[in-house]
């Protein structure tokens, strides 16, 4: 958008250094005439209605939903109404599955509508495609009152014509050709089954007043730009309008890719003697290589991020930000908002220029986990964490056993890292959820519910959480034995008697071993297991900046940690165990004594 903000004469001066976040590059292009809205930021004193006209050619990504959040604010945030239409006008690249997807990914974001296909409403039909007369009628009303006429050009002549154009220089735009063709003769043309489409006849190109940009005026001339294709069916420049003012659409929100063909819309409107709707055109969503996000991309569809077991109040209040701000000074958890909390918020208050992808995403998603945690309520995070937590589980479980099918159990994917079997209480109990089920739903729904304060992702949580899901196998139980035990000099247990690696998980084997079966829970498990885990010491050896130092430190979490879970993070030991159940803990007690035995280390060596 190199000439959208100009300014000559006396008032032009060097700017100040700094980021480029006003001129950017877009793909159309300008220059502000002038601001008479000093209060353009202020929501309407009166109900919006304002709508998301997606086309099925493709899957709803983060700057579609962007769109369709800001609408959808500015309609509830003043009492409106928020309307959903389908624009499948481009018939042959409709994608056969993106209607329903639209719906599903909507939905799941959380944003419903008023008025739409699915629902009705008192404007319908909302599919365009079904209001093919609407727009024939009133392509007619424009060509008998002189403002479009039909144009006969093959699609030969108008290549020949574009050629030209450009090898005089000139702009490649519609020459004119069937413009002096009197009506009866076009319209006796058109009835005996000539191949033509509907051009409008454009004089000028408005001023286009914009809430964001201003006062927007498209340098050059403007096209005789279709409005009827040959199969029939409406352009989008011409379909939008007639509906936006048949729906009665007040606000149009999108992105600012569009206001170079604002000014079309609005000579249509002028055309028609309607009043067009105010008009709000949002920063470019662009990734790190400053290109345009588009839903080509699949790393920005709605999907992926469902997928990946992102919150859909994370997603909706991550793109809420890209090109929305409070203003200054504001910023960190004052930014983490619910659906709710961004409707009573929301202002006009968007911001100018291409807008970068960030990474606040993972921050948010903490903050919104944090939220559903602080609940109490399980259903309000295992109904939306639960699904991508057991489809990643179940990938890299069938994964696994493709991989013992087809390599032997002795092979080493990546992707399980030497994993074992499920845990037993993780296996899938007959009758527990549905058929093909690879773990059980139940047992995911007690992780979650243990360490949901530390979800990020599913793939992210599955990976922290895999020694509670899997069983350990004993070259990894090895290799972290001797990551533990690196420096330490001695063990010993309070009083200062020595101890090997085996006697100590021996001796924790043994007060494990005398918990009931049916006390076998968290608080029983540690009021048993404390004192004796406080106990252990250990003498170590460390190296400090250029020396050696000796001291004591706590081990028996670390003996705990390693025998539960490999010294890998995961839940609160004590939580962890109650988690296994008590026959897979002592069962992993006594492979860890096995392995200790075998490694003959502990104190100095064991």
């Amino acid at each position: 958008m190199r000439s959208l903000y100009i300014i000559r004469g006396h008032l032009c001066r060097r700017l100040l250094a700094r980021p480029p976040h006003i001129i950017k590059r877009h793909k159309f292009s300008g220059r502000i005439k002038s601001a008479n809205k000093p209060n353009a930021s202020s929501l309407p004193s009166t109900p919006a209605r304002t709508r998301f006209a997606p086309s099925p050619t493709g899957y709803v990504h983060i700057g579609s939903l962007r769109t369709a959040l800001y609408n959808y604010l500015l309609a509830k945030a003043t009492g409106g109404q928020f309307v959903l239409r389908v624009e499948d006008t481009d018939q042959a690249r409709t994608v056969l599955d993106a209607e329903p997807r639209l719906y599903e990914d909507l939905k799941w974001a959380g944003l419903s509508w008023d008025e739409g296909p699915d629902v009705g409403g008192p404007y319908g039909p909302y599919r365009q495609s079904d209001r093919l007369e609407t727009y024939t009628k009133y392509a007619a009303r424009l060509i008998d009152e002189g403002h479009a006429y039909r144009c006969f050009c093959t699609a030969e002549q108008l290549d020949e014509m574009r050629t030209i154009s450009m090898r005089e220089g000139n702009p490649s735009i519609y020459n004119g050709t069937c413009l002096p063709i009197p009506p009866d003769v076009s319209a006796r043309r058109a009835a005996n089954g000539e191949p033509h489409c509907v051009r409008f006849r454009c004089d000028h190109a408005p001023v286009v007043n914009d809430l964001v940009y201003k006062a927007y005026a498209k340098p050059g001339p403007e096209d005789n730009f279709i409005i009827i294709k040959q199969d029939g069916f409406p352009t989008y420049h011409f379909a939008n309008v007639v509906d936006d003012h048949l729906m009665k659409i007040t606000h149009v929100i999108r992105g600012a890719e569009w206001l170079v063909s604002t000014p079309r819309h609005v000579a249509l409107y002028e055309a028609f003697g309607w009043t067009p709707p105010l008009f709000a055109h949002v920063g470019l969503l662009v990734n790190e290589e400053k290109q345009k996000l588009s839903k080509r991309h699949g790393d920005v569809d709605i999907a992926s991020w469902r997928d990946r077991g992102i919150l859909p109040a994370t997603l909706l209040n991550y793109v809420m930000l890209l090109g929305w701000s409070f203003g200054k000074g504001v910023k960190g958890r004052d930014e983490v908002m619910s659906l709710d909390e961004m409707v009573s918020k929301f202002d006009l208050r968007f911001t100018k220029g291409d807008i970068t992808v960030n990474q606040k995403d993972k921050f948010l998603q903490k903050e919104h986990v944090k939220r559903l945690a602080r609940t109490g309520d399980p259903a309000s995070f295992t109904g939306v964490l639960l699904p991508p937590v057991e489809a990643h589980i179940r990938k890299l479980e069938t994964e696994w056993q493709e991989c013992i099918r087809t390599e032997g159990a002795d092979s080493s994917p990546a992707a399980r890292e030497k994993l074992g079997p499920l845990v037993p209480l993780a296996r899938p109990p007959r009758g527990d959820g549905a058929d093909g089920d690879v773990v059980s739903r139940r047992y995911v729904e007690k992780l979650l519910r243990i360490d949901v304060e530390q979800y990020a992702d599913a793939a992210s949580f599955v990976l922290r959480n895999r020694y509670c899901i899997w069983t350990i196998r004993p070259a990894t139980y090895r290799k972290a034995l001797q990551r533990e035990v690196a420096g330490v000099l001695e063990l010993s247990t309070i009083p200062e008697t020595p101890r090997t690696v085996s006697e100590l998980v021996a001796m924790l084997r043994d007060i494990l071993q005398e918990i009931g079966d049916d006390l076998w829970e968290q608080h029983s498990i540690k009021e048993a297991a404390a004192p004796f885990l406080s106990s252990v010491r250990a003498r170590v050896e460390r190296q400090v900046g250029g020396g050696v130092t000796f001291g004591t430190e706590a081990w028996g979490y670390a003996l705990a940690r390693w025998v539960v879970a490999a010294s890998e993070p995961g839940p609160g030991i004590y939580c962890a165990m109650e988690l296994l159940g008590k026959a897979e803990t002592i069962r992993r007690m006594d492979v860890a004594h096995e392995i200790a035995t075998a490694e003959a280390l502990g104190g100095a060596a064991e």
